[in-house]
């Protein structure tokens, strides 16, 4: 689920409810039906329960495990990704998207570590958007001058630093895919005026501001069409090792079961 916020330093951009392209979706769960532990929200595993997989859906809000409660294929938990309600060897997979950067990695990478079962991974997804496009550079310039720390491209991503440095997960495989936000004038206006720093400028202007994004998007514009938003899904498969945790995993032979 990708998170659209207001906060200084926060992107703007795909509203909540974002869909993984299948391809990225195949890709981070290497397509068989696993067992899977979500730590992003509520539209990343009913989209991993729609593609088969047994999903275990965690987040500390309680709006957010009761939306899914009756869902074919999932299994809420209501609990901490740093503090983690399950035995060892639990999952083949856990999926995070766009939320890494919320934890602590000292605690959660551990705890990922703990509950992947022996030849399992820790798939990380972030959307990054691609400044790269003339009229997309144009628009965060002008969006900057207003608020420095307004439309970072890549935030959170740099969060993914950490796993790349935990001795629990020693090999990472990465791959990017490409995908575009469709977005209209009114949507364009909206995503720059909502903005914090915006919303405390003088009427006159955040009136100035709203005319010359208007004229940003009326001259990058189709004759036909609106614009869309590029963006790269940027995709990281951390695979465990589980002879650097402090305690011993111990895997029963006659199979893994999961208490609640």
């Amino acid at each position: 689920m990708s998170r659209s916020t207001t906060a200084a330093g926060a992107p703007t951009g795909p509203r909540p409810g974002f869909r993984l392209p299948a391809a990225a979706l195949e890709w981070l769960t290497w397509t068989q039906p696993l067992r899977i532990l979500s730590l992003s929200g509520a539209a990343l595993p009913r989209q991993l329960a729609s593609a088969g997989h047994e999903v275990f859906a965690l987040d500390k809000s309680q709006h957010v495990t009761e939306s899914l409660r009756g869902v074919p294929g999932i299994i809420p938990v209501r609990a901490q990704a740093e503090q983690l309600p399950f035995d060892p060897c639990q999952f083949d997979a856990v999926i995070c998207h766009q939320d890494l950067h919320r934890y602590a990695p000292g605690l959660v990478l551990s705890e990922i570590a703990r509950v992947l079962s022996p030849g399992g991974h820790f798939g990380v997804s972030y959307l990054v958007r691609d400044d790269s496009v003339p009229w997309v550079r144009r628009l965060v310039a002008r969006v900057q001058q207003v608020d420095p720390d307004a439309m970072r491209g890549a935030f959170g991503a740099e969060s993914v630093a950490a796993v790349r440095e935990s001795k629990y997960f020693p090999a990472i495989d990465e791959k990017s895919f490409r995908h575009w936000v469709p977005i209209d004038r009114a949507g364009l206006l909206d995503m720059v005026t909502r903005l914090p720093a915006a919303q405390g400028m003088a009427d006159s202007d955040r009136e100035q501001l709203a005319a010359e994004i208007g004229a940003l998007h009326d001259d990058a514009a189709p004759a036909a069409g609106n614009l869309r938003l590029p963006y790269r899904l940027e995709c990281w498969r951390a695979h465990v090792d589980h002879q650097e945790l402090t305690a011993p995993i111990e895997v029963d032979d006659d199979g893994l079961v999961i208490r609640l």
